[in-house]
């Protein structure tokens, strides 16, 4: 009995020690997950870019860009990784600061100059390739297409990439 007692008590220790094993390489893996990089960017307010290119370009449904520079996005990542972008407001502001993943539509109203609502949407959108991204933003109305001073203000984006599994 006690042979068989001693039996038991080994086999135990050999099958706690193969589930440790089996445990130990399972959490190794687990460790090796997803690489995330958040970047934060902003495009200040002269730094937007207008697409009308001559006098005669005036209406062609013209908007305004701004290129980033994004030595992050490799080859690597443009095939096999994910990158994605959002608008952020009041960053430092704890109760109203958010995001919104890009693209998105704003439906917006205002009063104009002699008292009268108006209704457009601005939308805003993202475009990114190896080692740039662009931020596109648009009205509805055009019209900055009259006066190119009703630019975008300046706004924060964060860019964030998710590397491929190697």
């Amino acid at each position: 009995a006690n042979d068989n007692q001693f039996r038991i008590s080994v086999m135990k220790k050999i099958v706690f020690l193969i589930l440790s094993i089996v445990l130990l390489a399972g959490c190794e893996e687990a460790t090796n997950g997803v690489q995330i990089q958040t970047i934060s960017v902003t495009v200040n307010a002269d730094e937007w870019q207008y697409t009308q290119e001559g006098v005669n370009d005036q209406y062609n449904n013209n908007y305004f860009y701004a290129v980033i520079p994004m030595p992050e996005i490799t080859e690597n990542v443009f095939d096999y990784g994910e990158v994605k972008a959002y608008a952020v407001y009041d960053r430092w502001n704890i109760e109203t600061a958010c995001k919104q993943q890009l693209p998105f539509v704003l439906h917006k109203e205002e009063v104009n100059n002699v008292g009268e609502w108006y209704y457009y949407t601005e939308t805003v959108d993202f475009t990114y390739g190896i080692e740039w991204a662009m931020v596109n933003f648009t009205r509805s109305d055009f019209l900055y297409e009259d006066s190119v001073a009703i630019a975008p203000p300046a706004m924060d984006f964060d860019i964030v990439i998710t590397y491929p599994q190697e």
